[in-house]
């Protein structure tokens, strides 16, 4: 793919070529395209020109390319890649690569945020202790938009490969959920509902991997009195992928919200 764009004459031609393959305006960005980009510039030694190349398409902000407009798949492809291309990078680098996915993960973009999540899940396929670390790291400080970056993050099945990766996804979880209900996280109303709107399904990842633990995890909030909590715990119920295999839990825990 990456040869494809190498017959690109200049950087605006480069350009073209990838916004006029986004499949912007319409519902669904070129995700394969943007994954083959990212893992295609994984796949070679990141120079200078490519560095300063992405760093400028993650300055094309809301007012230069809005959520659908065909450009803003430059800096969702630019994101992805500097996740791809973490492992290999310097600690100078590496420290710049997560300071722009922080940028993003606050960007009133959506498929930006996505894209945020997309580049931690990349960082995390290759070394999980990096993507740990730095949520723990950051998460009593972090808002409720980067909350919501690291649970989308960390509710990707290929992270989800050892029960001590599920525990830790679940105890994110769990501390999130305890700051919603103690009303200690920070954010606007519409942040909100984007945190929400990720803990909806993330739990029901997490608890398909690790069925006691997830379920423990929902039926202790469900015991509150919380109709925030409440929502979200009804729609992980909800989801086929527990629902399906655990009737009995799904029945007990959906009784025990009134």
């Amino acid at each position: 793919m990456l040869e494809s764009l190498g017959q690109a004459q200049n950087e605006t031609e480069l350009e073209g070529w990838l916004v006029s393959a986004s499949h912007l305006p319409g519902p669904r960005a070129n995700l394969g395209l943007a994954e083959r980009f990212a893992s295609g510039l994984e796949a070679i030694q990141l120079d200078d020109e490519w560095w300063n190349r992405l760093l400028q398409w993650m300055k094309l902000n809301a007012e230069d390319a809005g959520d659908n407009e065909p450009r803003v798949f430059l800096p969702f492809c630019a994101i992805q890649a500097l996740g791809a291309c973490y492992a290999a990078s310097d600690a100078l680098r590496k420290a710049e690569i997560f300071a722009q996915i922080r940028g993003a993960m606050n960007d009133p973009r959506w498929r930006m945020r996505e894209g945020a999540a997309m580049a931690m899940q990349r960082i995390g396929e290759k070394d999980f202790n990096t993507l740990r670390s730095y949520i723990a790291e950051h998460l009593e400080q972090a808002n409720m938009l980067e909350r919501r970056a690291f649970i989308a993050a960390l509710a990707h099945p290929p992270l989800l490969t050892e029960d001590a990766r599920i525990v830790f996804a679940l105890d994110i979880s769990d501390r999130i959920m305890e700051d919603i209900h103690a009303d200690r996280a920070s954010g606007t109303k519409e942040d909100f509902r984007v945190l929400s709107k990720g803990l909806e399904y993330a739990i029901s990842v997490f608890a398909e991997r690790l069925p006691q633990d997830g379920f423990a995890l929902l039926a202790k909030f469900a015991a509150t009195e919380d109709k925030r909590l409440h929502k979200i715990i009804k729609s992980n119920l909800g989801k086929a992928r527990i629902a399906k295999k655990y009737p009995e839990e799904i029945s007990r825990i959906a009784g025990m919200i009134t």
